[in-house]
């Protein structure tokens, strides 16, 4: 159980590394028609890095579950059917980007009369992925952390004062996605990396406490499992 707790830690501090790769400038730019083709090799590296995230929260998911299983298995099997549901909508937002790509690289090398129309269409891929990918995929993650978080403070699995903050930056997080879902600001904004910084930090924390420390399964009846 420990060494699962220490594979766990470090995926989540691979999460946090991945995802920072997974940032796309050249799609989230206003000019992204002929940003995104320019910069068409990091895009694609995004991309891939998108897909390996998803793979990568799916396995701490699966770690997780067992430990769960036996504290609440209702609530654990929620956290796991939301942390599937959330990798889907990622990997939709994967396909999005990429698609986005192919109509940059249309626009850029097959000049044509009709930039309206492709403007459109570029408008609804674009807005469609940020609302896949950083509205509906954070806001469902988002229930799934918090699942994580409660379970997590109930057992004192980890300290309470890491799962308190992991809630609380939870919340903010999930707030930023609805303030996007309504255009109060964009996605690389500073208000929407200020609401994010919490849930980045505590990520962090718990990546290196479950590395270093493990579970604190002392008070728990499957502690000599």
């Amino acid at each position: 159980m420990k060494s699962n707790a220490r594979i766990a830690g470090g995926l989540i501090l691979l999460s946090f590394i991945t995802g920072l790769l997974s940032v796309s400038p050249g799609v989230d730019s206003a000019d992204y028609l002929t940003e995104a083709a320019g910069q068409s090799n990091q895009t694609i590296a995004a991309a891939l890095y998108q897909f390996i995230l998803a793979i990568i929260y799916v396995g701490i998911a699966l770690l997780f579950f067992p430990v769960f299983s036996k504290l609440n298995k209702m609530l654990a099997v929620s956290f796991l059917g939301f942390r599937i549901i959330a990798t889907t909508l990622m990997l939709v937002g994967t396909v999005l980007l990429l698609s986005i790509l192919v109509l940059s690289q249309g626009y850029v090398n097959h000049p044509t009369s009709d930039t309206h129309t492709l403007h459109i269409i570029g408008n609804m891929l674009r807005y469609s992925r940020d609302y896949f990918n950083h509205v509906f995929m954070v806001l469902v993650l988002g229930i799934s952390n918090l699942i994580a978080y409660y379970i997590f403070f109930r057992s004192r699995l980890i300290p309470s004062w890491i799962s308190i903050w992991g809630m609380v930056g939870t919340l903010l997080s999930m707030t930023a996605s609805v303030l996007l879902m309504f255009q109060v600001f964009d996605v690389i904004t500073t208000e929407y990396l200020i609401l994010n910084t919490p849930t980045a930090i505590v990520e962090l924390l718990l990546g290196f406490w479950l590395i270093i420390k493990g579970w604190n399964t002392r008070d728990l009846p499957f502690a000599h499992e």
